[in-house]
């Protein structure tokens, strides 16, 4: 699974890496360097909605943990749908066919039991994952629920089996878009779900690195969660 993730970009970056038309107004915020994000976060994302007759690419804020939009209340427990199901299962299926999102990021975490010096049980020891690029972007899907105070709209992170050389770590990871596939992901007039998720590839040349178990705890944030421990 895929339970903390950084991100960097700014606006602007996205903006331009990604041809936005339309940038919430809260993107600022949203996206200021983090290199802890939590679910129950809102997370800057990439997505196409219809407007004005035509379709319009927008950079808004999503709160990670998808929240079905028959679900009694949020809940937190769907950061992660599996790309084998997604399909299939009633809180992803309408959203795998019309609502998918771009989730820019620099990479992601998984914890891994080691054994510690002077400690008699394994410790959960984090590692952060980032490819070659600045620019780590995720498949997501979103959803709309109407609560007594409003909209909110959540999403969630697309993973599958993980690579050979990556299963020592978690035996899960998130997928992503080929740059070249990314409109037609995006593109809400594809509501062939299982076409959809045909596009999604294993990221390629992820690299593990050992950092600090200061990302475990949620409050803490900074650069150095990602810097190379021994």
């Amino acid at each position: 699974m895929c339970g903390r993730y950084a991100a960097t970009a700014s606006p602007d970056e996205l903006v331009e890496e990604f041809d936005i038309s339309f940038m919430a107004e809260e993107m600022p915020q949203v996206c200021a360097p983090r290199y802890n994000i939590a679910p129950t976060d809102e997370v800057p994302a990439v997505l196409e909605r219809e407007r004005d007759g035509g379709i319009t690419r927008k950079l808004v804020p999503l709160r990670w943990g998808l929240v079905p939009s028959w679900a009694k209340a949020p809940g937190a427990t769907m950061i992660n749908a599996r790309v084998e199901t997604v399909t299939q299962k009633p809180a992803y299926r309408k959203a795998a066919s019309t609502r998918r999102c771009l989730l820019p990021a620099l990479g992601y975490y998984e914890w891994r039991p080691e054994e510690r010096p002077g400690s008699a049980r394994p410790v959960k020891q984090p590692y952060f994952l980032r490819g070659a690029a600045d620019l780590f972007v995720m498949a997501g899907l979103y959803e709309f629920w109407r609560g007594p105070d409003g909209w909110l709209a959540s999403t969630t992170i697309i993973t599958t089996d993980a690579a050979d050389d990556l299963g020592w770590v978690h035996d899960r990871m998130p997928m992503t878009v080929p740059r070249e596939r990314w409109s037609d992901w995006l593109d809400p007039g594809l509501t062939d779900g299982e076409a959809a998720v045909g596009m999604l590839v294993t990221p390629p040349g992820l690299s593990p690195v050992k950092v600090s178990r200061a990302v475990s705890t949620v409050g803490n944030d900074g650069p150095e969660l990602i810097a190379p421990v021994a």
